[in-house]
């Protein structure tokens, strides 16, 4: 049963219009709604986390509404937020990445476009902006952001980011996050090379090899050949070090 338009006091609303859910379609739906809306977030209402939203539970139909905490957000941060979401959700279902969507704010959208698979009929999955606009999150827009996110080309080239997670679970990788916008790339490499990386744990690196591209030229993955860490600040020399050095003394 779809929730009455009438009866949502939520600032953004997730609504799953099904007679049966699993835990683990609603456990799925919940990060990747929340996900989207911290995402849009960043962009909007930088100063704020995750513990400035209240979370509301809908009667009949799963419901699951998000509202700002009393006097946290500003109304232009709102309306920014829950404007610019429908909106790209929108630009991303034809076609077009959305200027203020992420990496993981389109990964999020792919996959509540991509909930209930195994149903044949088309979800009934909609996002409201407050009681005035809603949208049909489809698994067009799921397939729109695959196709957004995945590989065209690859090429010789470098990355640089920050190492944080070391894997040896099937095949040795490592994942570096971006030093500008946070994405995680994961970086494949031979077993002679992991003491490299688990070295460079936590450290900035340059990570040197066969990079997998997007069609926006963004890196997605490298084949590692070479691990450079970055020199660490109190490796850096100082500028009255520097003049002496430059100066031979």
């Amino acid at each position: 049963m779809a929730i009455e338009s009438k009866s949502i006091d939520s600032e953004i609303t997730l609504e799953l219009d099904e007679e049966e859910i699993s835990l683990s379609d609603f456990s799925k739906a919940f990060d990747n709604f929340s996900g989207l809306v911290k995402e849009l977030s960043k962009e909007f209402a930088p100063k704020k986390d995750s513990s400035a939203w209240l979370v509301k539970v809908y009667p009949g139909s799963a419901g699951i509404g998000l509202s700002g905490r009393p006097g946290i957000f500003t109304s232009n941060e709102i309306n920014s937020i829950r404007q610019n979401l429908l909106s790209g959700l929108k630009e991303m279902e034809a076609g077009a990445r959305p200027v203020y969507f992420t990496d993981k704010a389109i990964e999020c959208s792919k996959a509540l476009g991509g909930l209930f698979k195994t149903k044949k009929a088309p979800a009934n999955i909609r996002i409201w902006a407050g009681q005035e606009e809603s949208l049909p999150v489809t698994k067009n827009i799921a397939a729109k952001a695959e196709n957004i996110l995945e590989v065209a080309y690859e090429d010789d080239g470098a990355v640089d980011g920050f190492l944080e997670k070391l894997s040896a679970h099937g095949q040795f990788e490592f994942v570096i996050y971006d030093v500008l916008d946070d994405r995680a790339i994961k970086c494949e490499v031979d077993e002679s090379k992991i003491q490299n990386a688990w070295s460079a744990f936590r450290k900035r690196v340059e990570v040197l090899g066969k990079v997998r591209y997007r069609k926006d030229g963004m890196p997605v993955s490298v084949r590692a050949k070479e691990i450079i860490q970055f020199p660490a600040e109190n490796e850096i020399p100082s500028p009255s070090e520097m003049r002496q050095l430059l100066a031979g003394g």
